[in-house]
């Protein structure tokens, strides 16, 4: 029907010049094609009209009795793609055409998405990363995000990754099926494994609930668990010893607070030989608080006698995330 749609646009168009050019030698091949469009259109502006018989007879033959039905039925059929499309869409059910992503696989509560949506967005080097949320649990995801999509299935079936463009992500949350689930880190270390055989290059961060769980992710590289009920009591024991912690660390920890943490990696070479108390002393005079070192994933906060090495994370509180190279600059 599209070509049949076409066939007329310039059926009528090449009429419409052979009669009318001589008659009107000011009309040219592209006011032929204007007239033609505009007449197909129905919307007429009547800044050109067929004034010959030819051409009359011509806009009859290739608007009124072909073009109109053409562009009506292809109309149709294009809102019904769009509809249907849409509908696959909201129905998790269609392939997701982002890059560089991010993916949060299980939904364990509306509230919780939502709130790790609305965190991961609000960071600006982030605003415009789109989300994918996979998981097998609902038939439509019950909110709406211009950055979100969502693809429905199982997250330990390759099929599911291939619609959700796993080989060009860049990030995963695996969240917890549900805190009272006692097989839940099992879960979560299978699909962190399903992903790490996919698509190595995909950073995992992984919600572990046991500290006793870790043995089951400890052959996948490059997957960074985070302890979400040990840290939540930890943080509540705090709080009851220490008050007002809470307040610093919920602070630290979110994008929508100026002077949030942050990590840079160490790149070689270092240059100038310092210790990490130099270094803090840089740093602080550029409002850049380092916190703590992790090396060979064992954190450091006494830095008198620990020096600078490539491969360290540093561990700070900023304004603004740093590259290797900007916390140089910083540190003159």
């Amino acid at each position: 029907m599209f070509a049949v749609l076409v066939a007329s646009v310039i059926g009528n168009a090449l009429t419409f010049f052979y009669f009318e050019a001589p008659v009107h030698p000011e009309y040219n091949l592209g006011d032929s094609f204007w007239y033609s469009i505009i007449s197909i259109t129905t919307i007429g502006y009547g800044d050109l009209s067929a004034s010959t018989v030819g051409a009359r007879i011509g806009t009859v033959f290739f608007i009124v009795l072909v073009g109109l039905v053409a562009f009506t039925t292809t109309a149709g059929m294009l809102v019904d793609w769009i509809f249907d499309l849409r509908m696959r869409e909201q129905n998790g059910m269609a392939t997701v055409q982002s890059k560089d992503h991010l993916l949060i696989i299980h939904f364990p509560n509306e509230t919780r998405v939502r709130h790790i949506v609305e965190e991961f967005v609000s960071d600006n080097n982030h605003k415009k990363v789109d989300i994918v949320v996979i998981t097998d649990k609902l038939q439509t995801l019950p909110f709406s995000h211009p950055n979100v999509s969502f693809v429905r299935g199982s997250p330990l079936e390759q099929e599911t990754y291939q619609q959700a463009q796993l080989s060009r992500a860049s990030k995963a949350i695996i969240l917890s099926t549900d805190y009272d689930d006692p097989n839940s880190d099992s879960v979560v270390a299978s699909v962190a494994s399903v992903i790490n055989h996919l698509s190595p290059h995909v950073r995992v961060v992984a919600e572990c609930l046991s500290l006793s769980h870790e043995l089951l992710f400890s052959n996948l590289a490059d997957v960074s668990l985070v302890y979400t009920i040990h840290m939540a009591n930890n943080l509540l024991i705090q709080e009851t010893q220490d008050p007002g912690v809470t307040i610093l660390a919920q602070a630290m920890t979110s994008n929508k607070v100026e002077g949030t943490m942050a990590s840079t990696m160490v790149d070689p070479p270092v240059g100038e030989r310092l210790t990490y108390q130099e270094v803090a002393v840089k740093l602080l005079s550029k409002d850049i608080n380092l916190l703590g070192v992790i090396r060979d994933k064992k954190p450091h906060f006494k830095f008198g006698d620990l020096f600078l090495s490539p491969g360290d994370l540093l561990v700070y509180i900023s304004s603004h995330r740093y590259t290797w190279q900007g916390l140089q600059e910083a540190m003159g």
